[in-house]
C-alpha cells in the first residue's frame, strides 16, 4: 500500500520588492525556483489538456530520476498553495483555492488599513 503523501504546512514565496517586476514576472516563476517553475508549468498544460493528472501519468511530463523528486516536490508545493487539490482516483485537478487565500489576504489587508 503506498504512502500517504505528506504536504508542507507552510510555502515560503519570495514576492519581489518592485511593483513592475511582479506584474511583468510569470506567476510560477515568483512562487518556484526556475527548474521547479518549469515542471509547474509542464503540469498545468498537461491538466489543461487531459482535465486531471494521475500518479502514474507523472513519466510523460518529466525525464530522469532528477526531475523526478523536482516534480514531486512541486506536486506537494502547488497542493499546499491551493493550485491543485486532489480529484478522483488519486488524480490531481486545477484549483481556485489559491485565489481565495489571496482574496482572505487582500481583505484582511483592507481591512488593517482602513
Amino acid at each position: 500500500m503506498p504512502r500517504r503523501p505528506k504536504y508542507p504546512p507552510y510555502v515560503n514565496i519570495k514576492i519581489p520588492r518592485d511593483l513592475v517586476e511582479v506584474w511583468e514576472t510569470n506567476l510560477m516563476d515568483i512562487l518556484f525556483t526556475e527548474k521547479e517553475a518549469e515542471i509547474a508549468k509542464r503540469i498545468i498544460k498537461y491538466i489543461k489538456e487531459n482535465e486531471r493528472i494521475y500518479p502514474d501519468e507523472y513519466k510523460q511530463i518529466i525525464n530522469g530520476n532528477v526531475e523526478k523528486v523536482r516534480y514531486f516536490r512541486v506536486l506537494r508545493k502547488m497542493v499546499s498553495l491551493g493550485l491543485l487539490k486532489r480529484g478522483k482516483d488519486s488524480s490531481y485537478i486545477l484549483s481556485e483555492e489559491f485565489a481565495l487565500k489571496l482574496g482572505a489576504m487582500l481583505e484582511k489587508w483592507k481591512a488593517i488599513t482602513g
